[in-house]
């Protein structure tokens, strides 16, 4: 009896997985025969040589997956220049990147390849001019190139290039057995473009260029519309038709849950309009719908910022006996329990109370931890110890469809016996971790100003001969800095005043040729002003200006209209063996209402690019785009 009860259960099993499984053979779990005509291509994101080794790797999974073809959605080279030879080089080079694929590759054209004048030209030399807009057919599927960043059309599908669209998939329809007959239903459309503007804001002109194109693509067997542009997986479902931004390709990425994650895609397509996707990642396969819209803004709420602890006092060789103060917040709407662990790099002889704790926070709740730090000796900046902090959330693997997820959770629901059931792993603890590094911040001091100052690029007026200064600007590459570039600031209720004196033996040579509404002034010889005043470690405003007077200027990255037009005063002179800049700037152009106090501090940072160097960029403090390294400017 207990036998046939045994049997009876491993019956049930058998029948539920036939009737949820084998009839779906979409998801490949029975094919009775063998396909024909199958067209498979996998499709790229940006790479940018923002990783290279990985993107090349990634490179020979492709060739050894064989698909009919290869398709990149832009932003294949770093570009951003005016310089013909280094966008020949760089095309070069990514050319010898993709050497190994034996199958066809469709370039589509993304910002960092056209986005210049001189880009556009160097592109179409490279792929031919119809590679800038074009449509090409493989079998059964029909796809379609579209270019975002055509000439001064940024981030645009104007109505000219929406007219050729229609008139390609009627030219389609037409030579497939007309508009609606069953053979054209058959077919696959697929269309790439690189700017994603199906997720740009709805008073966008590229939003509603896209809507417009939308209309169009729905009447037609569209099956995906595939972007990049901002580096993550992001999929979502309108009208039948699949959208997806798709990961860069090769640049690393940490949390898939959060759509940060280095993939490609593989497509496969069938007869009749049966089509497959995965996501490629290091080996593993994610499906197509692994992020959605409502989850890649979640999710990110769960991150902890890295930042620093500002240690001024650490001395390295001498006695150390300091308590460092730890603000931790938690900007959830829901409790949440951090881990603090002190991670002390290996010969860092240092004694650190408490080492480990746990904290519970409600939610919005925040809270100073305080540790102490001694040491006979303070070890160097490179074997600083660091506060690890982590914190874990139950979310959704994402690694099935969500189709087949549900499928999967009904056996769950079912009687049948636990050892029966799937063991895939729907749900999982995502451990998100920041962690705050100690740092020595340089500083430099800005004096309140007492006399008359003269914006005329001479600054011999006394109060800029007492001002404190700067000279030590650094190579990242740790190259010792072979001239010097001197800073000084003053300031009044009215406005930050900097002096900047940078050596130059060739001042001939100097290069300004940035120019137009957003000018490169980075590809010239530039100084350029980081400022983050609130010092949030994460936010700042930027004033760029070359050796012509050319300025660039914007505020934190990720605000609506960040560039801006600045109201300072400025004066440059050319000498035999510098160039030298002086600036009145108001508070407003530093997206101040008012100054600062006697005894606040700034984070700042200081950069200039000299184009006769090599490395070509000096910075001041760390890294020009990692705020949370800058150093502080204090006005007395």
């Amino acid at each position: 009896m207990k036998t046939k009860l045994k049997f009876s259960a491993l019956n049930l099993a058998a029948m539920l997985f036939v009737i949820l499984f084998v009839q779906q053979t979409a998801f490949g779990y029975l094919r009775l025969e063998s396909p024909r005509e199958e067209i498979r291509f996998i499709i790229f994101g940006d790479s940018q040589f923002g990783n290279p080794p990985q993107f090349e790797r990634m490179i020979h999974e492709a060739e050894m997956l064989r698909p009919d073809f290869v398709i990149q959605v832009g932003d294949l080279i770093h570009g951003y220049t005016h310089d013909k030879n280094q966008l020949q080089r760089e095309w070069m080079r990514f050319k010898n990147q993709i050497a190994p694929l034996s199958m066809p590759y469709y370039p589509v054209p993304g910002n960092h390849d056209v986005v210049t004048d001189e880009a556009e030209e160097v592109y179409a030399e490279v792929w031919g001019k119809e590679k800038l807009l074009y449509s090409f057919d493989k079998g059964s599927v029909h796809c379609i190139v579209l270019n975002s960043w055509w000439g001064e059309e940024d981030d645009r599908i104007a109505e000219w290039q929406r007219d050729w669209l229609k008139n390609d998939l009627e030219k389609f329809a037409a030579e497939n057995g007309g508009y609606g007959s069953d053979e054209f239903n058959q077919k696959s459309i697929f269309v790439f473009l690189h700017s994603p503007l199906w997720k740009y804001s709805k008073d966008t002109e590229g939003r509603k260029d896209w809507d417009l194109v939308h209309e169009l693509l729905k009447k037609y067997p569209t099956k995906l519309v595939a972007g990049g542009h901002t580096h993550e997986h992001v999929w979502e479902e309108r009208d039948g038709i699949n959208y997806l931004i798709i990961n860069s390709a090769g640049v690393k990425r940490r949390s898939t849950r959060e759509g940060k994650f280095s993939a490609f895609m593989h497509v496969s397509v069938l007869p009749g309009g049966d089509v497959s996707y995965a996501a490629i990642k290091a080996g593993s396969i994610l499906p197509l719908d692994t992020v959605n819209p409502d989850e890649r803004k979640r999710v990110p709420k769960y991150n902890i910022a890295d930042k620093t602890i500002q240690v001024p006092d650490w001395k390295e060789g001498k006695p150390l006996d300091i308590t460092v103060d730890v603000p931790i917040e938690n900007l959830l709407d829901e409790a949440r329990t951090y881990k603090l662990t002190w991670d002390v790099p290996y010969g860092s002889e240092i004694n650190i109370e408490p080492f480990f704790m746990w904290l519970d926070l409600p939610a919005k709740g925040k809270t100073v931890k305080s540790f102490s730090l001694k040491s006979e000796k303070a070890p160097s900046s490179d074997l600083m110890p660091g506060l690890i902090i982590q914190s874990e959330k139950l979310l959704r693997s994402g690694v099935v469809a969500r189709e087949l997820e549900q499928k999967y959770k009904m056996l769950k629901k079912s009687k049948i016996a636990k050892e029966l059931q799937p063991s895939i792993k729907l749900d999982k603890l995502v451990m998100f971790e920041g962690e705050y590094e100690l740092f020595v911040p340089p500083v430099i001091v800005a004096k309140p100003k007492n006399g008359k100052i003269t914006i005329d690029g001479i600054f011999n007026e006394p109060d800029w001969l007492n001002a404190d200064s700067i000279s030590n600007l650094n190579y990242s590459s740790g190259k010792a800095v072979e001239l010097q570039t001197v800073i000084k600031f003053l300031y009044d209720k009215d406005y930050l005043y900097v002096t900047a004196k940078m050596e130059e033996p060739n001042p001939q040579n100097l290069v300004s040729t940035a120019e137009g509404p957003i000018p490169f002034t980075w590809n010239d010889d530039d100084l350029e002003l980081f400022f983050d005043t609130e010092q949030t470690q994460k936010h700042y405003t930027r004033l760029f200006q070359n050796s012509a007077g050319t300025r660039f200027n914007s505020l934190q990255r990720y605000v609506p209209n960040k560039y801006f037009e600045s109201k300072y005063k400025s004066k440059i002179v050319i000498g035999e063996d510098a160039w030298y800049l002086e600036m009145q700037i108001p508070w407003s152009d530093i997206d101040l209402e008012k100054g600062p106090k006697p005894g606040d501090e700034w984070g700042i940072n200081i950069g200039r690019h000299r184009q006769q160097s090599d490395p070509k960029e000096m910075v001041w403090s760390g890294n020009l785009y990692q705020p949370q390294r800058y150093g502080i400017l204090r006005f007395e």
